[in-house]
């Protein structure tokens, strides 16, 4: 179900309580959450798409070097 809380500033923010992503927006697009000015009323949907769970920077490392950096925190010699 898609939430909507008041936020300071005059901002809202919008997500889904099931962790799901929702649609709409500016650019439209799929979003974990949304945080725009309350005076847009930019409406948005629940999609069935989940959220998922985020990786660690140094994972996230590891993954894009080919294994060579990150993840345990050593480099590792290329042959």
């Amino acid at each position: 179900m898609i939430k909507t809380e008041l936020l300071e500033n005059n901002l809202v923010r919008t997500y889904s309580d099931a962790g799901m992503k929702i649609h709409g927006g500016y650019p439209e697009g799929d979003y974990n959450e949304a945080i725009d000015p309350v005076s847009i009323q930019r409406t948005y949907t629940e999609t069935d798409i989940p959220i998922e769970d985020e990786i660690s920077d140094s994972e996230a490392l590891y993954i894009i070097t080919d294994g060579e950096h990150g993840k345990d925190g050593d480099e590792h010699e290329v042959e």
